[in-house]
């Protein structure tokens, strides 16, 4: 799918900040102060998502154990698919997710709101999902690369 926004959308952006809001208004960073990842959008839609702790503990041997195996899940996350659906009126963002760490998001769709701030800047935040027992939103604040602009 290529449309304007999306075009617009297009390169590489750097994430900035990632928090997850409980209903309550507590914040969680999973990912510390200082998460790192980018995002990758080519202008037919093609969409890779990454991100993480830049601060991750290399495994102590070549076989790492259940719980290095467990931190590294929990410390890293990706997804891609196609944007399938870009609706500028209601801010949203529609992906279909081909592969992701999370198996069940495999087949299936993440709406994401988007909020423009400027040129080189972006938020996309989710709705209301189930994080570690509890219900929150995700916002993740995107900076559009040096020369990582439309393609």
């Amino acid at each position: 799918m290529e449309n304007a926004r999306i075009r617009w959308l297009s390169g590489c952006w750097d994430l900035v900040e990632c928090t997850f809001t409980a209903p309550d208004g507590a914040a969680r960073t999973p990912w510390g102060a200082a998460p790192v990842g980018i995002l990758v959008i080519t202008p037919s839609g093609e969409l890779s998502a990454h991100g993480g702790r830049s601060d991750r503990a290399p495994f102590a041997g070549e076989d790492p154990a259940p719980g290095e195996k467990q931190q590294a899940y929990d410390d890293y996350f990706s997804y891609y698919g196609r944007i399938v659906r870009v609706d500028d009126e209601a801010g949203t963002m529609l992906t279909a997710v081909d592969g992701a760490t999370n198996p069940a998001w495999i087949g299936g769709e993440q709406l994401r709101y988007l909020d423009i701030q400027d040129d080189d800047h972006i938020v996309l935040r989710t709705p209301p999902l189930a994080l570690a027992g509890s219900v929150v939103v995700g916002r993740m604040a995107w900076r559009r690369r040096d020369g990582g602009g439309a393609w």
